[in-house]
C-alpha cells in the first residue's frame, strides 16, 4: 500500500484544472451553471443624460466577473454603458472615451470620473482578497505539512503515538525470538530519543510477553492508523534501529519490516530514506548497554 498524496497536492491537482475550466469559459460555457466566465452590470453613478421620454440614465460598468458557485470573487471593468433601470440589465448605449469625455465637460457625467473605465479601489481589493486568502489557506497546509513531515523536535510525541512506536520496536525484538535484558535497554533507549517519553523496562518487558507474532496485514495497517506522517516515520526508524542495532537484520525482522511499511503505506523510497536515516542514527546514538552505562 502507497501513501496516498498529501492535502496540499490534491488541493493543488483540483484547483488548476477547475481554474482553467472557470477562465477559458464563457457565459453559454461555464463550468457549471453558476461557475465561470460572466457579463455583468455595476452601477457607476447618476448622470444628468436622460431618455427622449425623460427617463434618467445611469452611468454602469460592464464587468467581466469569475463566479464561484454564484459568487463573485473576481468583477472587472469593461466598458462605460448608460442603463435606464440603475445598472439592473438594460444597457442602452455604449459611452466611447470620447463621448464619456464630452458629457464630462458639459457636467452631464461627474467629471471626477476616468474616461476610461478602470476598477474602483475598492473593487481592487475585493478582487485581490479571495485570491490572498486562498494563498494564506494554502500556505498553511503547506506548514502543516511541513510540520507534519518534520516532526514536533523536543516536544514529547503524542502518548498514543508513543505508545505505538514502543509497541512496534518490541514487535521487531520479539520476531527474533526471546527478548533479551540488552534489547529490553536498547528499546527503552530508543523509545526515549524518538518520542522524548521515558518508559520503565518492566513495561517493555510486559508488552514483550504478550506479543503474538501471528500478524495479518490487517494487523500491521491497524499500527500505523491515526498516525501522523512524521510519526509513521519515528515508528519506521524505531523498529529499523532495534532490527540493525546488532549489526545485522535475520529475516524475521526483515519481513516484519517490509509488512509494516507496507500496512502503514511507507512507499518503497521512504523505506529506503528512513533506513538511511537509521544508520546515522546509529552512528550518532550506538546503543548503550546496561554494564557500559555503569
Amino acid at each position: 500500500m502507497r501513501r496516498g498524496p498529501s492535502v496540499s497536492v490534491k488541493m493543488i491537482r483540483f484547483l488548476i484544472p477547475f481554474m482553467a475550466a472557470a477562465f477559458l469559459s464563457s457565459p453559454a460555457q461555464a463550468f457549471t451553471e453558476d461557475t465561470g466566465m460572466f457579463d455583468g452590470l455595476q452601477f457607476v453613478s447618476a448622470t444628468e443624460l436622460t431618455k427622449p421620454q425623460g427617463q434618467a440614465l445611469s452611468l454602469c460598468h460592464t464587468t467581466r466577473e469569475f463566479r464561484i458557485l454564484g459568487y463573485t470573487i473576481t468583477s472587472n471593468a469593461v466598458d462605460y454603458v448608460l442603463s435606464s433601470d440603475g445598472c439592473a440589465a438594460q444597457i442602452d448605449e455604449t459611452l466611447t472615451a470620447v463621448q464619456m469625455e464630452g458629457a464630462q465637460s458639459f457636467d452631464l457625467i461627474d467629471a471626477n470620473l476616468p474616461v476610461i473605465p478602470e476598477n474602483s479601489q475598492e473593487q481592487t481589493m475585493r478582487n485581490v482578497a479571495p485570491w490572498a486568502l486562498m494563498a494564506l489557506a494554502m500556505l498553511f497546509i503547506i506548514f502543516r505539512r511541513l510540520t507534519s513531515l518534520v516532526g514536533g523536535g523536543k516536544k514529547p510525541l503524542r502518548s498514543k503515538a508513543s505508545q505505538r512506536i514502543l509497541t512496534v520496536m518490541c514487535y521487531v525484538a520479539r520476531s527474533r525470538g526471546a527478548v533479551a535484558g540488552k534489547e529490553i535497554s536498547i528499546i527503552g533507549q530508543t523509545a526515549k530519543r524518538l518520542t522524548q517519553r521515558n518508559f520503565k523496562p518492566s513495561e517493555i518487558m510486559r508488552i514483550t510477553d504478550q506479543i503474538d507474532m501471528n500478524l495479518s496485514m490487517q494487523d500491521f495497517i491497524e499500527m500505523g492508523q491515526g498516525l501522523r506522517d512524521s510519526e509513521k516515520d519515528r515508528m519506521m526508524r524505531g523498529a529499523f534501529y532495534v532490527a540493525l542495532a546488532d549489526g545485522r537484520m535475520l529475516p524475521p525482522e526483515h519481513e516484519f519490516l517490509t509488512n509494516l511499511a507496507r500496512g502503514i503505506g511507507m512507499p518503497g523510497e521512504d523505506f529506503r530514506r528512513v533506513m538511511n536515516i537509521t544508520f546515522n542514527d546509529l552512528d550518532t546514538y550506538p546503543p548503550v548497554l546496561p554494564n557500559q552505562a555503569a
